[in-house]
């Protein structure tokens, strides 16, 4: 179950949501951050000032919304207001563990996350490819488990590879953060390169991790973008409705088992 305040809060840093028609609870809320510069892609120091000041007065802390992944950095902020040791279990095509430049970005969050989130005990990255970015962790490196494409194949059962995360997890309570990009792209289209997990076999980690650990909270990123002139196109529609069907089905899963 969530643990904390229980709602969904879509965050407004592009377009790319609120061209979805998403079967929100009463409990949710929208918070703007679309005004703020310097957020496309990095993340500059005013800007993370910025947007955790306004992230600390939101109301509700369960589903948080992201939109486009070149925005997954948020995912750093939310992590820091975990409370207790924890574990964080990622499903992303990439490892997001660039060697650090001096902006917090996409590329890089959990790298940042390891070494300056003292309550970050462990993190599971599921469906990445390996990019050799883990490799040189140094002292957290131990800490992290790779179950990557090649992982994904072999454990080709859903239950066993929620068997496999569950095991990776340990004791901890469980902060998930999703990239669509992990999806085939079937069942999700992002301006990334798609991964090769199928959306039920996410659906079924998502219902598995939801009965055996406390989740603290859940992020979800990997919008198709949208511009003026593009969210008409025939081609964003297939991919804005191939989308809204995914994060449909992914908000059952947080809210069953």
């Amino acid at each position: 179950m969530l643990s904390r305040n229980p709602g969904v809060t879509v965050l407004h840093l592009d377009e790319s949501l609120s061209v979805q028609s998403l079967p929100l609870p009463p409990e949710h809320e929208i918070v703007h951050l679309d005004d703020i510069p310097g957020t496309h892609g990095m993340c500059d120091p005013f800007a993370a000032r910025a947007i955790e000041r306004r992230l600390e007065r939101r109301t509700y802390r369960g589903v948080t919304l992201i939109g486009s992944g070149t925005y997954h950095y948020v995912t750093y902020f939310l992590l820091r207001e975990c409370q207790e040791p924890f574990a964080l279990v990622l499903f992303d095509h990439h490892t997001d563990c660039a060697a650090e430049p001096p902006l917090l970005s996409c590329g890089n969050w959990v790298r940042r996350a390891l070494f300056r989130i003292r309550k970050l005990r462990r993190a599971v990255i599921v469906g990445a490819r390996d990019e050799g970015q883990l490799r040189d962790l140094g002292r957290r490196h131990g800490d992290v488990t790779l179950l990557d494409e090649d992982a994904l194949s072999r454990l080709s059962a859903p239950r066993r590879l929620s068997e496999r995360i569950l095991e990776a997890v340990g004791p901890y309570p469980v902060y998930i953060s999703i990239d669509k990009d992990v999806l085939s792209p079937a069942d999700a289209a992002t301006d990334w390169d798609g991964g090769s997990m199928r959306l039920p076999t996410l659906l079924y980690a998502l219902v598995s991790l939801r009965r055996h650990r406390r989740i603290l909270g859940v992020d979800l990123c990997g919008e198709w973008p949208i511009s003026p002139i593009g969210a008409v196109s025939a081609q964003s529609l297939r991919e804005i409705q191939k989308n809204e069907a995914a994060n449909r089905a992914i908000l059952r899963a947080l809210r069953s088992g």
